[in-house]
């Protein structure tokens, strides 16, 4: 049976990355700091050669979560596509592209916004290093990856409030910002926070507020994360946004949620809506009418069904 047609967007968007690691579910490879910090290194050098901006990541034992922004796609200048090439290939790119002709280079020019090229190419390389390393064959990764689009900046924030939360979730630590292999950690420690997009494009903060002050209100509260003794309390003004949001309750991100993989598409209910009706006009999805609600204001595409391991 052919695999049903990924899920993209034609336009610039955002997307959570999810993908799991084969063989016993008790196998981490994450956990091997080498295997960790290889990972990264290789999303840092396929950030640098696609049109993709990291919003944040986590690194679990046996999988990954990702929030990525992809730019809308546009024809570069030849120019653009020498130096994207120096980037693919290094010092041999001449040598590499000696054969491409047109039809070759603007295939290139395509792939350079394409989720799908950046995730084969950092989810391939990996696998192929760390079988070479350590000595292991057969398919690294469980299936291909899954991408949620993120319709609305409610999703995007809700989705890397989720994705910082997967180690406290998971009981590995008390607070979001102590676990090492996620980007919460960047944030606070400042180390390579400049590879993530800043938080005031993400958590636009009103008149007398700064970004990080309310990112870090809405982590700890949907966390159930109490302050440390020399952090502020939780702003009441937040406290009364969140409410309204339908998160009135602390700790509404601490259970795991399918819909963040299963869903295609996260967001408010009109624009989801209007993907739906998008795609029951294609004839690609048919089963239902309306948005799936799922976690205070957002509602999914598509329903989550059971399944033996549900992710982090």
């Amino acid at each position: 049976m052919p695999r049903t047609r990924r899920h993209k967007s034609q336009q610039s968007t955002f997307y959570h990355l999810y993908n799991r690691v084969a063989g016993d579910p008790n196998d981490y490879p994450f956990t091997d700091p080498v295997a960790a910090q290889q990972f990264l290194s290789l999303c840092e050098t396929y950030l640098d050669l696609y049109f993709c901006c990291l919003a944040a990541f986590e690194l679990m034992g046996n999988h990954y979560h990702l929030v990525v922004f992809v730019e809308q796609f546009r024809a570069l200048s030849w120019r653009e596509l020498k130096q994207r090439a120096r980037l693919r290939f290094g010092p041999l790119w001449r040598w590499r592209t000696r054969h491409w002709n047109r039809s070759r280079w603007e295939q290139f020019n395509r792939d350079l916004f394409d989720v799908s090229c950046f995730m084969q190419h950092v989810n391939g390389e990996f696998s192929k290093w760390f079988n070479r390393r350590y000595h292991r064959r057969g398919p690294f990764w469980a299936d291909r990856f899954k991408n949620s689009e993120l319709l609305d900046l409610e999703a995007v924030q809700t989705a890397i409030l989720y994705v910082e939360l997967n180690a406290v979730r998971a009981g590995l630590v008390q607070r979001p910002e102590e676990y090492r292999m996620g980007s919460a950690y960047w944030r606070w420690s400042g180390q390579q926070s400049a590879r993530l997009i800043p938080l005031k494009a993400l958590f636009p903060a009103a008149r007398g507020e700064d970004s990080f002050t309310r990112y870090r209100a809405m982590l700890y509260h949907r966390g159930a994360v109490a302050p440390q003794e020399h952090q502020a309390a939780i702003p009441d003004r937040i406290l009364h946004e969140e409410q309204a949001r339908g998160f009135a309750r602390p700790g509404a991100l601490r259970q795991r949620l399918r819909c963040w993989t299963d869903g295609v598409a996260m967001g408010g209910r009109e624009s989801v809506g209007r993907l739906l009706e998008a795609y029951r006009r294609e004839r690609r999805y048919t089963r239902r009418r309306n948005p799936i609600p799922q976690l205070g204001p957002l509602f999914s595409l598509r329903e989550q069904r059971s399944h033996a391991f549900s992710p982090g």
